[in-house]
């Protein structure tokens, strides 16, 4: 038992969940992915390595001993690290990021703008007045209730300008089966007139769908739908997304710490064991009448053999 391998064994892993997981949450995976990976690939080679040297001293001693531990650690730093990163990246970062990218336009007024105008809108401010119409709002269901409502100027049966109801809050889960009944995000403030563009490639098919049913339904038009997450403060929210994200990364961090440094002290429990179990020669020793009688330096065989190698001198 040594204290340095002992501190090597809890912060060298420690060190590297760190590093992957930081690598594999935040922005390097959204501005340099190729790095990212690569990095990650380093990280997985240096765990192959631990594992061949592993191996390689079992040859010498069958004994588990740090080698052994520090490899299987290190695999468990590398793959929970790449495991607990890319989903803050999906849940938190990647969302944040893509939205920061896209512009935020104010003072845009449902009833007049023309969807296709603002396509690159990652947040955008209505106009006072500007409300979601419940009154004609659908869904689609597809496991998930996907659910739509058309933001309008003024109030039901207002119909835009344009002709064509181009702007569409969105949720899930969020509006009944059987009427037109959207409650989602701040649908219940009337000081709400935010959105955030839903970038999520999977739930917008749906969402389009839904629309499509929404104007096959109530007979309306909506010749390029943008779809929103309606918001009292786009702006906190997606900066929340960001926070959560980075305060999930520290409870791992922290949970990492705590269930290293438990594994190095099971660690320690166990090899301190080592040697000390009896010989499985120790039975048949002890049955040796000779070993009896002083041990064989002592017996009266040894005596004998000391006398034949005397006289052959």
């Amino acid at each position: 038992m040594n204290i340095v391998p002992m501190f090597l064994m809890i912060f060298v892993p420690w060190g590297i969940f760190l590093f992957v997981m930081g690598l594999m949450s935040f922005n390097v995976m959204y501005m340099r992915p190729m790095l990212g990976y690569i990095m990650l690939a380093l990280a997985i080679l240096f765990f192959v390595a631990t594992v061949i040297v592993a191996i390689n001293r079992r040859k010498y001693d069958p004994e588990p001993g740090w080698y052994t531990y520090f490899a299987i650690v290190t695999g468990l730093a590398v793959f929970g690290g790449w495991y607990l990163g890319h989903g803050i990246y999906n849940t938190y970062s990647f969302p944040y990021y893509q939205v920061n990218d896209l512009k935020t336009l104010a003072n845009v007024d449902a009833g007049k703008e023309h969807g296709q105008n603002v396509m690159d809108a990652g947040i955008m401010n209505f106009v006072e007045g500007n409300r979601i119409d419940a009154m004609r709002g659908w869904h689609f269901k597809q496991k998930t209730l996907y659910c739509v409502a058309p933001i309008i100027q003024g109030k039901f049966p207002n119909v835009p300008e344009t002709q064509s109801f181009d702007f569409w809050a969105v949720g899930k889960d969020c509006c009944s089966t059987s009427a037109s009944d959207f409650r989602c995000g701040a649908y219940n403030n009337p000081l709400a007139r935010g959105g955030i563009r839903n970038m999520n490639d999977a739930d917008r098919a749906f969402y389009r769908l839904a629309i499509e049913q929404a104007t096959a339904l109530y007979g309306i038009q909506a010749s390029h739908p943008v779809m929103f997450e309606w918001s009292a403060d786009p702006l906190e929210t997606i900066n929340s997304w960001n926070s959560h994200g980075f305060t999930k990364y520290l409870v791992y961090v922290a949970f990492a710490l705590v269930f290293f440094t438990f594994a190095m002290a099971m660690a320690i429990c166990k090899f301190s064991f080592l040697g000390r179990a009896e010989s499985v020669y120790g039975e048949e020793i002890h049955n040796d009448p000779d070993w009896k009688q002083g041990g064989y330096v002592g017996s009266r065989a040894a005596e004998r053999d000391l006398r034949t190698r005397e006289r052959q001198v």
